[in-house]
Formats: C-alpha cells, sequence, structure tokens
C-alpha cells in the first residue's frame, strides 16, 4: 500500500521570515562575543565607573528635593522615578532573554520569549558588534515603517545633539558645585574673589586630566572621587545628625505644582545615560550589565538608598533654607566643615573627565573607524576636548544657578534620553514583528513618550525662566 503523500507546506510569509530572523539573531550572530576593547573593564571597575556617574552634585540636591516633595512623597517618588528610568536603560540595551536549550527555528513563536529591542537588537541585526545611542536611534528608523525611513539619518543626528547637549550640561553644574564650594573656603581665608576666577581655575586644573583618552586610565580617578565622596558623605553625619528639629515641622506631602520640581532636581542624579552606556560598551562582559544582579540594577539600588538618606536628613535637618548644594549649608567657619567641602569639591571635580568622555565617544564614533588610524586624529580630538572644556567654562560663569542649572539638566535628559529614544527604538524595531497581545508593548511605549513629551517641555521651560532671570541679573553687575 502506496505511502499517503504529505500534503505541501505554504511558503513561509515575508512577515514570518522577519521574526525568525529577528529572533534567531542571537544564535545567528552574537555581538558580545565579536566585541574588542582594547582596554576591558572588569564588572567591579562597571561598577566604581557607575556609582562614579550618577552619585555626585544630584545627591547633595536632594534633600532641596524633598522639600518641594515632603518626607513621604519624596520617597515614593525616589522609588517609582528609579524604577522607571532603571527600566528605561533595560529598554534601551535589552539583553536577549530566552528559554530553549538550543535554537529550533520551526518552533520559534513556542519556544523563544525574547525582546526584539534596544541597542543590542540593532546590533544583530545589521551583524556589528556595537552601536552608539545615535547609531541604534538611526537603526530603528530604517527597520520601522516606510514613511519614518528617510528620517534615520536626521534622527541620528539629533540624537547626538541631545546627547552631548545633556552631558555638556552636566559637566557645566559640576563647574559651577566646585567653584562655589571652594568659593566659600577662599572667602574664609583670603579675600573674597568673584567666582568667575574660580571656574577659570577648576578648568585649568582639568586640563591635564581631561586629555586621558581611554576609559580603562580614569577608573583610579573614579576609584578616588568615590573615596572622597564618601568620606566627604560620611563627615556630613556630624552635621545632619545634630541639632535635629522635631520631625513634626516637616511636611510628610507638598502642593502637587511643587511635584514637577522635585522630579526635575531627582532626575538630574539619574539620568546619567550617556556614561552609563559608555561603561557597558567598555566592559570585557557586557552581557553581565543587565540581569536581576547585573551591574546596572546593583549600582542603581546603592543609589536609590543613598538619594532617599539624604533627602531626608538634609530636609529634616536644614527644612526650608536648604541649599541647592547642603554642603552650603554647613557652616563656613570651622575645620570639618571646610574639610568636607574640600573632599566633595574634589570628588566632582575629578568626576568631570568621565562625563566629558561621553562627548568624545559620541562625536568620534560614526567615524572613528575611517580616522583612527589617520594622521591627524589625535590632534583632531585634543581639539575637541579643548573646545567642550572652554564651552563648559564660560557657561559656568555666564550662568551660575546651580539649583535651576541642576533642573534644567535633569528634566531636558531625562525626557530625551531616558524616555523618548528608547521608546522609539522599540517602536520602531517592534514594527515588522508585532507588539504582543493587546499590542501592550505600543502602548508602554507611547505612554513613556507622552510622560517624556510633557515633562521635558514643562522641567525645561520652568528652569529656563529662573536661568534668563538669573543671567540678566549677572549682566546689571557686570
Amino acid at each position: 500500500m502506496e505511502p499517503k503523500p504529505r500534503p505541501e507546506q505554504a511558503e513561509p510569509t515575508e512577515l514570518a521570515l522577519t521574526e525568525i530572523r529577528s529572533r534567531s539573531s542571537f544564535f545567528i550572530y552574537n555581538p558580545y562575543e565579536k566585541r574588542t576593547v582594547e582596554v576591558p573593564l572588569t564588572n567591579c571597575d562597571a561598577v566604581i565607573s557607575l556609582l562614579k556617574c550618577v552619585i555626585g552634585t544630584g545627591i547633595l540636591a536632594m534633600p532641596l528635593a524633598f522639600r518641594h516633595s515632603g518626607v513621604l512623597g519624596g520617597v515614593l517618588f525616589s522609588v517609582l522615578l528609579m524604577i522607571l528610568l532603571t527600566y528605561s536603560i533595560h529598554l534601551l540595551v535589552c539583553k536577549w532573554l530566552w528559554t530553549a536549550p538550543r535554537p529550533d527555528f520551526s518552533l520559534v513563536s513556542g519556544l523563544f520569549r525574547g525582546q526584539i529591542a534596544g541597542m543590542t537588537e540593532c546590533c544583530r541585526r545589521r551583524r556589528v558588534p556595537q552601536v552608539s545611542m545615535p547609531e541604534a536611534v538611526q537603526i530603528a528608523y530604517e527597520l520601522g515603517p516606510k514613511w519614518v525611513h528617510r528620517f534615520g539619518r536626521t534622527a541620528g543626528l539629533l540624537t547626538a545633539c541631545v546627547l552631548v547637549f545633556g552631558q555638556f550640561g552636566l559637566c557645566t553644574v559640576y563647574l559651577v558645585f566646585v567653584a562655589k564650594n571652594f568659593k566659600e573656603i577662599g572667602d574664609y581665608y583670603g579675600g573674597k574673589y568673584n567666582e568667575r576666577y574660580y571656574v577659570l581655575g577648576a578648568c585649568l586644573l582639568l586640563l591635564p586630566l581631561f586629555l586621558i583618552r581611554r576609559l580603562k586610565y580614569l577608573v583610579p580617578l573614579n576609584l578616588v572621587s568615590n573615596f572622597l565622596l564618601y568620606g566627604g558623605f560620611a563627615f556630613i553625619m556630624y552635621y545632619l545628625f545634630s541639632g535635629l528639629p522635631d520631625p513634626r515641622e516637616r511636611q510628610l506631602t507638598t502642593c502637587p505644582s511643587e511635584w514637577l520640581v522635585f522630579f526635575g532636581i531627582a532626575s538630574f542624579s539619574l539620568t546619567a545615560v550617556g556614561s552609563m552606556l559608555v561603561v557597558e560598551a567598555n566592559m570585557a562582559q557586557p552581557q553581565s550589565y543587565l540581569g536581576m544582579f547585573g551591574v546596572l540594577n546593583v549600582s542603581v539600588f546603592f543609589i536609590l538608598l543613598s538619594n532617599i538618606f539624604f533627602g531626608i536628613m538634609g530636609y529634616w535637618r536644614f527644612g526650608e533654607i536648604v541649599e541647592a548644594s547642603i554642603t552650603l549649608n554647613i557652616p563656613q567657619n570651622e575645620i570639618l566643615s571646610q574639610l568636607i567641602k574640600v573632599f566633595i569639591a574634589t570628588g566632582i571635580f575629578l568626576s568631570y573627565p568621565l562625563n566629558g568622555f561621553v562627548v568624545i565617544t559620541v562625536i568620534f564614533s560614526d567615524y572613528s573607524e575611517a580616522t583612527e588610524k589617520g594622521r591627524y586624529h589625535t590632534l583632531q580630538e585634543y581639539a575637541v576636548r579643548l573646545s567642550f572644556l572652554l564651552l563648559t567654562g564660560l557657561v559656568a560663569v555666564g550662568v551660575p544657578n546651580l539649583a535651576a542649572l541642576t533642573e534644567l539638566e535633569g528634566a531636558f535628559s531625562l525626557s530625551n534620553l531616558n524616555l523618548l529614544c528608547p521608546a522609539l527604538i522599540d517602536i520602531f524595531l517592534n514594527y515588522d514583528v508585532g507588539y504582543g497581545r493587546l499590542r501592550w508593548k505600543l502602548v508602554r511605549d507611547l505612554l513613556l513618550i507622552v510622560v517624556g513629551l510633557v515633562f521635558g517641555i514643562v522641567g525645561c521651560t520652568m528652569a529656563m525662566k529662573q536661568l534668563v532671570d538669573d543671567f540678566r541679573t549677572t549682566l546689571q553687575h557686570m
């Protein structure tokens, strides 16, 4: 008896092929295995660098943020904000998760439970070891709907500008912070010189440090910086725990109109996206960056506890008179307080090279292969570094309003880099594959975009108004 002929299987559609190619790309091309870093970071180096990226002037401004939210509101908002921003980083990088022991491409839908998103998926689609954030945005646009393909290059360029501007604002805040703290010590021991001279002195001292071209060689600076910062934080406990008023004098919650100021200041201490991506790109084991107990989550958890602790204690101790940095609230004429300011200001000073490193990476990432062996590549990089340092110094001289600069940088970076970019990349990368049951991924991404737009527009407008008023005051006194 002749066997019955097997029914012919229908040829897979283009959409099915796209899904299989996308979901099996991990096995076809693993960017982590292809990535080579000249001087890679260990996991310990990465944690040190991440803590250095985030812990700094932002944590010292948390008492001011809690003044605008209240104690209970500040704790709740800090946790929610940390979850949101950490989730957005995971969405942006997006390590592949799967449940099958080996690939079986005929049963892709049943075996794999992965995320088609993030910069790692962009690497797989283009079969390159790594991409920068602007390159990931451009690739996502080119893989999305046809009508957005033409905007890919422009979107990548705009992302690069946003990333550079965000780091520019961060480094400017660092210069203003260092100048203000050293000026208080200088005013006590010597003549009362203008704050501009302290900014100029900080720029001159930063010059040799900012010319270091390898991230690995910045790790010792980051280690010293962390030691100085935590030493200063430990000493400042004396002033935070002495003379505490009745806790009933502090508000648990405040008017909702003030909450936006809290988010602007608090997000400043959590929005070092560019630095976070640079650390991941330079790791020896980048697959350890994400995950439940990965480098990012461990660092972020420690940062959250530090922010809440300083926010509560600083607001409890100083109340409505708290400054943009609690180092400006402690006495000016005591040796211990002066030592605290020297430790913390020097720690922030040593943070500048790492955050400025992000700008250099963005500027040279798109054509580094063409110019790395070029005759004038090193000279061009030094010229860019000098120009960046000079421009941040000029802005720090023109608008030395620490609170307004902190709020502006936090609102701008949070809305664009933490919310808008990850959501847009995810939308376009999942366009051909689908958005899941009830299109929940699309709903999530659209919600992130709406929140980012509202927060960015309102927060930046409020901060810019303060900066313009402050700049007019500066011009009147010149």
